[in-house]
């Protein structure tokens, strides 16, 4: 090691605290948000209608505990046109300078440059913001149909949705508009969230994970057996497979039926597997220690995806990278110190089989170290 070099701890301690409650409540309502929009394009479709860049950063996510509402500032209840009820409408707040700025901007005017000390939202400035989030829905629909609710000042609403004696979800924002930042809130009952469907994995979601590799163990044959047969089993023993359904050919291959399964999944794809090693997908999905189903010609691919869905994958989290030359790897001894190319912890990536599929922040997790995702990255590392 150089004499100048000095190896420190990495700072723990300088990480931002937050609650598992608060990683939950924000997973709910982005849960929930992507069933009624494509939140991908909503700021892009902001910048379309504001004429202006918009970016958009989630602050913090947090059960609410007292109705409070952005001093001043506006807010607009949004619901499913076919469900215009409150307990499943979700409350968008916006500062005044926010909704003074989105209001001119969407109308072509000049937004104001100062704004009087003790401002508040007017019902006009309430109900242009009110057009300018419907449109934006509109415009990023999830193929559901949403509409304003009321609209008017953001204390008054919110307290409005606190006499539901619910509990609340609210996630602060922070607004960029031409590089200039506002504060904004979306509060969400919880009892909407729970009433919102899943995201629902097939094909679709399949397809999102690229390159990634996925391996389903092929499964030649399953019994029952019990626990305390498994726990008496020593080297020398043999587990007798009564009713393999495998052919052995001449060679030492196999030949026979088989199934596609998640490890820990009770069900499987049918399959045949072939004395030249190919396995060709049957389509049933049958149980694994049920009578061999008889092979059918229709494919049913909801039980593959569904099974590849519940396959492990290892995720790799990498707090930092080293950079040289080939000539000072081959230099390198024990002792010596590594240059990093960035400092370690300031952003991770995370992993897998080779392929970067997000970036985030270390952050703690009632006093666990958790992974805050920053970006999702596609194939290449690009962001999406």
């Amino acid at each position: 090691m150089s004499a100048a070099a000095r190896a420190t701890p990495f700072p723990w301690q300088a990480l931002e605290r937050t609650t598992r409650a608060e990683v939950e409540a924000l997973h709910d309502v982005l849960r929930w948000a992507a069933a009624y929009a494509d939140l991908s394009r909503l700021a892009s479709v902001l910048a379309e209608l504001l004429d202006a860049e918009v970016e958009v950063f989630v602050q913090r996510a947090q059960p609410l505990t007292a109705a409070r509402g952005i001093p001043g500032g506006a807010g607009v209840l949004i619901a499913r046109a076919d469900t215009p009820r409150l307990d499943r409408a979700m409350l968008v707040e916006a500062d005044i300078a926010l909704v003074a700025t989105a209001v001119a901007r969407a109308a072509r005017r000049k937004p104001p440059a100062v704004l009087s000390s003790g401002t508040s939202a007017s019902a006009q400035a309430a109900g242009g913001l009110a057009a300018v989030v419907v449109a934006a829905l509109r415009r990023a629909h999830g193929g559901v149909a949403m509409r304003a609710l009321a609209a008017g000042p953001a204390e008054a609403l919110e307290a409005d949705m606190a006499r539901l004696g619910q509990e609340l979800l609210a996630v602060t924002l922070t607004v960029l508009v031409a590089h200039d930042a506002y504060e904004a809130r979306v509060v969400v009952p919880r009892s909407a969230v729970l009433a919102a469907a899943r995201s629902p994995w097939d094909d679709a979601a399949l397809a999102a994970l690229g390159p990634m590799p996925v391996s389903i163990p092929i499964v030649g044959h399953a019994l029952r057996v019990t626990a305390a047969d498994i726990a008496s089993l020593a080297p020398g023993d043999a587990c007798m497979l009564d009713g393999w359904p495998l052919t052995r050919i001449p060679g030492g291959g196999l030949a026979g039926p088989v199934r596609l399964a998640a490890p820990a999944g009770w069900t499987g794809v049918t399959a045949e597997l072939h004395e030249d090693g190919r396995v060709v997908l049957g389509g049933q999905v049958v149980p694994l220690c049920a009578a061999e189903a008889e092979m059918g010609d229709a494919i049913e691919r909801g039980g593959l995806i569904e099974a590849i869905g519940e396959v492990p994958v290892v995720v790799r989290v990498e707090i930092g990278e080293a950079r040289m030359a080939a000539r000072e790897w081959a230099a390198m001894t024990r002792g010596d110190v590594v240059a990093l190319g960035r400092r370690v912890g300031e952003e991770v990536v995370l992993r897998v089989g080779g392929i970067p599929v997000a970036r985030g922040d270390l952050v703690e997790i009632d006093g666990e170290v958790g992974v805050r995702i920053v970006e999702r990255l596609a194939d290449d590392g690009a962001k999406r």
